[in-house]
């Protein structure tokens, strides 16, 4: 952005650089026609994934069957306590709904007598395609990281939130692929269709985000825009990368990102509500802490909220962000130099870019591991743990050291 600022053509050199180093098979289907006309079987194809998503929710506001009322429940949760009781029913509801998507897809697909699944689905470079896609991903996790504050945040658990946050760790996963699979290939289809009958890349982007969007406005406005946008992302990566697996591995790193933090982050009435292991624990007096308990700055101590001891997080992650994620860097730097090959060929413009989403990916790598493999705190502040100078009037778990709460904080 501030690039663009100073320079206005630089935007249109990363363009022309990545349509001259990475052309997609599609480019020949994006020639501009004038004034397309949108037949009725495409905006079908649009609206399949918006009109099965707001008819399952009809039913769940109006239906008066005990299914429906645990589903209203969870619907208006607030923490995952509240969300528990209807937990399950969400899982294997959520299931049927984007399986019925995928069906009325493939079946609409057909009845067009359309190449489109074939074309999409192609499984040639499967597995570097999909690398790509996981890459992209990482960096897309870690731009929204960066602007989160100007993004909206869900009042209601979303989909596949509902449906893995109390399920056990193999339908977590397969509401994970199901869920990114069956909008990525609806997406897919939508775009190759429209392109078929004469739209512009951008022209096919636009609408199907719009209907993306529209999906989850039940989510309210502010999150079906947002929505919409990630959506044109996807939809970008497809038509520059020619490829159903860059968005699809994109749509899981994206998604597998927002349920892992849905599962640390979300508070517990009691320990032990969800099947889960706790974030992390207080070293003072073994309280165990969600994500939103704990400040993640490794250069900065905070509060237990239960015993108000001072704690940060141990020295051996601090060395590890400081020197191990050189090295991080450097593989993800490669890794995007295969994904964008001109950022090695004497374009400055795409060198910049590949730098800029290494930078990104890294922030979203590191927001994903530290879920996988929660920090250990030890007792005071970040400048005396790796002098082994911690506070040594903290309470303890075993009960070894019996001052007051909070005690040091006043010394």
């Amino acid at each position: 952005m501030i690039s663009n600022w100073v320079c206005p053509s630089f935007g249109m050199r990363v363009y022309s650089d990545l349509r001259k180093y990475y052309l997609g098979p599609l480019q020949a289907e994006t020639r501009e026609v004038q004034s397309p006309q949108m037949p009725s079987a495409d905006l079908v194809a649009l609206a399949i994934l918006p009109a099965v998503i707001w008819v399952s929710l009809a039913y769940v506001a109006s239906s008066t069957s005990e299914v429906a009322s645990r589903l209203r429940a969870a619907w208006h949760a607030k923490t995952k306590r509240e969300l528990f009781e209807g937990a399950q029913s969400w899982a294997l509801y959520s299931l049927i709904i984007f399986s019925v998507v995928l069906v009325i897809v493939l079946v609409w697909a057909r009845l067009q007598a359309s190449n489109a699944l074939e074309v999409t689905l192609n499984p040639s470079g499967l597995e570097r395609q999909t690398f790509h896609g996981i890459i992209l991903g990482l960096a897309l996790v870690g731009m929204v990281l960066i602007l989160r504050h100007h993004f909206p945040e869900a009042k209601k658990f979303g989909f596949l939130v509902m449906a893995g946050i109390a399920s056990p760790p193999w339908i977590r996963a397969f509401a994970l692929v199901l869920v990114a699979f069956t909008e990525e290939l609806w997406r897919a289809v939508c775009l190759k269709t429209l392109i078929a009958e004469g739209f512009s890349g951008p022209q096919a982007v636009v609408a199907t985000s719009v209907a993306y969007g529209l999906a989850y406005l039940a989510w309210g406005p502010p999150v079906a825009f947002s929505d919409g946008i990630i959506g044109a992302v996807y939809g970008g990566l497809f038509l520059w990368s020619g490829s159903f697996f860059v968005p699809f591995g994109a749509h899981i790193t994206l998604r597998g990102q927002h349920l892992l933090y849905a599962i640390a982050a979300a508070p517990d009435a009691e320990p032990g509500d969800i099947h889960r292991k706790p974030h992390t624990k207080c070293p003072a007096c073994g309280t165990m802490l969600s994500m939103r308990q704990v400040n993640l700055n490794i250069n900065e101590a905070f509060l237990c909220p239960s015993c108000h001891s001072r704690v940060t997080i141990s020295d051996l992650r601090r060395n590890f962000l400081r020197w191990g994620s050189v090295f991080v860097g450097i593989v993800l730097m490669v890794a995007f130099w295969d994904v964008i090959p001109g950022a090695v060929r004497g374009s400055y413009a795409l060198l910049w870019l590949s730098l800029a989403l290494t930078f990104c990916a890294g922030i979203g790598l590191f927001s994903i591991l530290q879920v996988i493999f929660p920090p250990r705190l030890e007792c005071g502040g970040p400048d005396f743990v790796g002098l082994d100078l911690s506070d040594g009037s903290a309470p303890r778990p075993d009960g070894k050291n019996s001052s007051e709460h909070g005690e040091h904080d006043s010394k």
